[in-house]
């Protein structure tokens, strides 16, 4: 199985944090980031994402470019909130269908680096931090451990500078 992990492009500031959309940057960023990844062949067996706005508008804009040639329907879950435990993510993550090949998360820092690092076996904190709008492919077999397959940026693609 492989996991991506992407933390939703830049957004707006707001009062709500739950509410805040992405800016006209992240926007960009997300679209190219699909792009790089239908250029490559990537499409996605399952899509999840954070309930939180930014989130949702990422997940909207990649899943149509990537799966355009089999739309799926996208699953909001609160397991790639900040607030969820890192017992509580392997938990739900343990109850993904086997089956699936290629699974795309789309949440927010910190937790979406610490679960990457987590599965890579990495203990420094300052050894992969994914920026706004950066996608990290991770291969697992078991779903406890895995090896990086890939991280991109959208500095890296060209989209922008990537805000931390």
């Amino acid at each position: 199985m492989r996991l991506y992990f992407l933390r939703h492009s830049a957004a707006l500031d707001g009062p709500d944090d739950a509410l805040r959309p992405l800016s006209p940057e992240g926007r960009q960023q997300a679209r190219k980031l699909a792009r790089f990844l239908k250029r490559g062949g990537i499409s996605f067996d399952l899509a999840f994402t954070s309930p939180l706005v930014r989130a949702r508008e990422t997940l909207d804009l990649v899943l149509p470019i990537t799966n355009a040639a089999a739309p799926i329907k996208p699953q909001v879950t609160s397991a790639l909130l900040n607030e969820t435990s890192a017992t509580q993510f392997a938990n739900w993550l343990a109850r993904l269908p086997q089956t699936a090949g290629h699974v795309l998360l789309v949440g927010h820092e910190p937790t979406l680096s610490e679960r990457v690092r987590r599965l890579l076996g990495l203990l420094n904190e300052e050894a992969l931090e994914l920026r706004k709008g950066a996608i990290a492919c991770v291969r697992t077999e078991n779903l406890r451990s895995g090896s990086l397959k890939f991280l991109v940026t959208p500095k890296l693609l060209g989209a922008g500078r990537t805000p931390p």
